[in-house]
């Protein structure tokens, strides 16, 4: 029943009628929920499956190489949270607002994850198993502000008239751009064949009444259907905690707009301006879409592109479970034989049963002739065939999901040979799983891309500079010029944002590239030396050729300051005419200089060892895991194998030494 509350209410939204837009947005929710109401009910069963949920009639046994092959994927793909790295995108040596603006972004940025760590992380995490199960993983980004009324005291002139009147403004507390996990069924979008033609998306939300009321008013508190998240009570009742109004917050493209609607509302809830003013609009990245055509834009999961495989490898696995229940010492005997049925039931050891008309008993072939005992060896024989027919199906499964790859790889890790075949070999082991890397790879970069534009465009310069910490550094001089380029339109096409960390085999690149990069520079300075030593006035120009080679690595901000500071003095020393001695002040500074430059090439040799301190250790955790998944593995197939042939050896040991004991008792009674 609807509670009719007289409150004041707007009659448009934006020029929009709200009862338009309500009816509007009914008809596109509900045409997208059509849509993809097919890929809902796979994703649902696809969860179950991989939680092996089974109904209490199923009876069937399971050997779950699914929930062993995603949990497998999962770690290889995501260890930890990855660092953000900005850079300039063209590397110019002489870009140095760029250079500080990468450098105060990536700052920010991972001060962000860190402070914000567990649901940036919950985000990744959930959204990568959403991709390996239900074939879409996605996140939003919010931008959140708090704000707190100060009161201005009025301005009184001199002769004591009023020079302004005392008013209260909104003060900004804090604000941050947070990353939500959003889970795959709460999101929807425009049916298009491509992401690019998508118009709107929708993120739904599952509100309480109260909550209800504070954001949207009383009159949709009271107005609103909820539904109880209760199993065994659908509808829920008055006083049920667990009440839940399902609202939706739609991004239209199309209009600019957003829009809160619920489904059973005659109104539309609220309707905004383009609150964020993104440059693709949307607050959140490309979802990670599993198995896409140009088609549909409707994922469709993994398994379901190897569910005969899974589906027939319980099926194997169910029969080999009944025909090992049969494996057991059981038969059928004569009815009027009174001493045989004796002697199963009621015998014990060295008893010897009375048989009446012992001729007739032994005309009937005694003992063998009147009973009858099943054939193991013929139920063995057929556990062993099945047994063999599931190892084919398990390894069509795994050229099928491309876990073969994976382990092939994991397979390579205890092998020797040289660095480039190790790495050659491991990137062929995870080479049909490297779309997925990057696509993940990419989603990560995507979110700290809107990340970056909602602190760019919405972020007080006093915050970006108090969480950056640049004042401190030896930049602070290039701080407005900075900020300013952030604040530009064309800072996209200075700074460019990545995701790294994310595979073994990025480490090893960067490794490769800093050893090549540092080699390359060992000859650089022996053959500049004796050059500088002949034509003093060319080290400017070697020092500019030196750091335009630096600037293309990541980690070189950190000495490009000093570096501009080393060839500014070497200019000055440059434009000294020749024949006049230096003055105290020049030999100063040459002493600095040079004091800058052995500095520098400290600090490259720290970051060259600890490079590949991390790197050795990176690949020596993921050896280990990828080793303790294979060994885990082969574990689980060889106890299945030993406890099967025990418990045959067990059962043939008990039939023939109950059948030696029946010929003891037989030859004795004899």
């Amino acid at each position: 029943m609807e509670i009719e509350i007289e409150i004041e209410k707007t009659d448009e939204f934006c020029g929009e009628d709200p009862r338009e837009l309500a009816s509007k947005w009914q008809v596109e929710i509900k045409t997208s929920q059509k849509e993809l109401e097919k890929w809902h009910k796979q994703g649902d069963k696809i969860v179950k499956r991989f939680l092996d949920n089974r109904t209490v009639r199923d009876k069937s046994s399971k050997l779950n190489l699914f929930t062993s092959n995603i949990q497998t994927l999962r770690a290889m793909l995501y260890g930890s949270a990855p660092k953000v790295d900005v850079r300039r995108r063209f590397a110019d040596a002489n870009d140095e607002p760029a250079r500080v603006a990468a450098e105060m972004l990536e700052r920010l940025l991972n001060t962000e994850i860190e402070d914000n760590g567990e649901s940036y992380d919950e985000a990744l995490f959930n959204g990568l198993n959403d991709r390996l199960l239900a074939g879409l993983g996605i996140a939003r980004v919010r931008y959140e502000a708090d704000f707190e009324q100060e009161e201005i005291e009025a301005q009184i002139g001199m002769n004591g008239e009023i020079l302004a009147e005392a008013y209260v403004e909104d003060r900004k507390v804090s604000e941050d751009a947070v990353v939500d996990y959003v889970y795959w069924k709460d999101f929807l979008w425009s049916p298009a064949r491509t992401w690019a033609e998508v118009r709107w998306v929708a993120f739904k939300a599952e509100m309480r009444k109260e909550d209800v009321e504070e954001r949207f008013g009383e009159y949709y508190a009271h107005n609103l259907q909820y539904k109880s998240r209760k199993k065994f009570d659908d509808q829920g009742s008055a006083d049920d905690p667990t009440q839940r109004a399902d609202i939706w917050e739609i991004w239209c493209k199309d209009t600019n707009m957003v829009y809160w609607w619920s489904e059973g509302c005659e109104r539309i809830l609220d309707a905004k301006e383009d609150p964020l003013e993104l440059d693709n609009f949307f607050p959140c990245p490309k979802p990670m879409f599993a198995n896409l055509t140009t088609s549909s834009l409707e994922p469709t999961p993994d398994f379901v592109l190897a569910q005969d495989q899974y589906n027939e490898i319980d099926a194997l696995t169910t029969r080999i479970n009944m025909l090992q229940k049969a494996v057991k010492a059981v038969g059928v005997y004569d009815k009027s034989s009174e001493g045989v049925q004796r002697m199963m039931n009621e015998a014990y050891e060295n008893q010897l049963i009375p048989v009446d008309n012992w001729a007739l008993f032994a005309e009937k072939g005694g003992i063998a002739g009147q009973v009858a005992w099943m054939p193991l060896s013929d139920i063995v024989n057929a556990m062993d065939k099945l047994r063999e027919y599931r190892k084919e199906v398990i390894e069509l499964m795994y050229q099928v999901t491309g876990m073969s790859d994976v382990m092939r790889g994991a397979q390579t890790m205890g092998s020797t040979g040289t660095a480039t075949e190790y790495l050659l070999k491991s990137r062929f082991g995870s080479i049909r799983v490297q779309e997925i890397q990057a696509r993940f790879t990419d989603f990560a970069a995507d979110l700290q891309r809107i990340k970056s534009e909602i602190i760019c465009k919405h972020f007080d310069d006093q915050t970006i500079v108090q969480r950056s910490n640049m004042a401190m550094t030896t930049d602070a001089n290039l701080i407005q010029p900075a900020l300013q380029l952030l604040r530009d339109r064309t800072n996209e096409y200075r700074v460019e944002i990545e995701s790294e960390t994310m595979a073994m085999t990025d480490y090893a690149q960067l490794q490769s590239e800093r050893s090549q990069y540092l080699d390359g520079l060992a000859k650089f300075l022996s053959t500049a030396a004796p050059m500088v030593t002949q034509v003093p006035q060319s080290l400017p120009f070697l020092l500019e050729m030196l750091k335009w080679g630096m600037a293309g690595f990541k980690g070189s901000s950190e000495i490009e300051q000093v570096m501009d500071q080393a060839i500014q003095k070497a200019q000055q020393a440059a434009d000294q005419p020749q024949g006049q001695q230096p003055s105290p002040e020049q030999m100063k500074a040459q002493m600095e200089m040079q004091k800058q430059q052995m500095k520098s090439q400290a600090k490259m040799a720290e970051i060259q060892a600890k490079t590949q301190a991390d790197m050795q250790k990176t690949q020596a955790s993921t050896q280990a895991d990828i080793m303790k998944t294979q060994a885990n593995l082969e574990a689980d197939k060889q106890r299945e194998m030993n406890q099967a042939y025990y418990n045959i050896q067990e059962e043939q040991a008990k039939a023939e030494l109950k059948l030696k004991d029946d010929y003891i008792r037989r030859m004795a009674g004899g």
